[in-house]
């Protein structure tokens, strides 16, 4: 079978490919032996090929994808998972959430760790997963994250974001990969976005008086084009 798989460069580019192999997982382990980690693989399994047989965690964590969706759908009120941005609202209150680990937001250990890779560019150690932790991640995946009409507008936007990052993982999951190659990308996306921002912020330091601004200005398009916080305006 032939699959289309997407992924990033070290350099924050979006890139894609294609891979001969017998299923998904065999293209995953493929792919990992190239160094290359994709975020998303593309392309209809053989007809034979039963995933769940192999394993039962592809087959449970359909069913998580399933569960999420039907939560959100049966609660027309409830928020609608979000795509990774950066917090909006009260910077202090976001500042100390970030540097307790969101401790008392979420419960679960699984919300917290994916909460430091919230928001593009920033490098935020998250809260460690032991083993238990890790090998009890197809469950935590499927139970619905809990809610509150009280919760801040920070708190909210958070939680948002990390409901779409619990079906960006449980859909990888399901395609072939695994809790700690999935947890791996975060980890090197984080410090691929980290060193585009230092890159931006270095750039505009070294260009002339009478470009800065114009840097600026052209610095911070492209990294509101990837959700990242914009250079500040001090000094121009």
């Amino acid at each position: 079978m032939t699959y289309r798989y997407l992924y990033q460069t070290r350099e924050n580019e979006n890139r894609s490919g294609e891979i001969k192999a017998r299923n998904r997982a065999e293209a995953y382990a493929a792919l990992r032996k190239r160094g290359i980690r994709p975020y998303r693989l593309l392309g209809d399994d053989p007809p034979n090929w039963r995933p769940w047989a192999a394993s039962g965690v592809a087959f449970a964590l359909f069913g998580a994808i399933v569960f999420l969706l039907f939560a959100m759908w049966r609660d027309t009120g409830r928020p609608r998972p979000q795509k990774r941005a950066q917090l909006a609202g009260d910077a202090q209150a976001i500042a100390a959430g970030v540097a307790a680990g969101w401790e008392g937001v979420f419960d679960s250990p699984l919300d917290r760790h994916l909460a430091a890779y919230a928001q593009p560019g920033w490098m935020f150690e998250p809260p460690p997963l032991d083993a238990a932790q890790r090998a009890a991640i197809p469950d935590e995946l499927k139970r619905e994250m809990p809610r509150s009409s009280g919760e801040t507008p920070e708190v909210r936007q958070l939680k948002n974001i990390v409901m779409q990052m619990r079906l960006d993982m449980a859909a990888y999951l399901a395609d072939g990969g695994t809790v700690d190659d999935y947890l791996e990308f975060l980890s090197e996306r984080q410090m691929r976005e980290f060193k585009t921002r230092e890159t931006a912020r270095e750039t505009l330091e070294k260009a002339p008086d009478e470009m800065r601004r114009r840097a600026w200005l052209n610095l911070n398009a492209r990294l509101g084009d990837l959700g990242m916080a914009p250079l500040p305006e001090e000094g121009l």
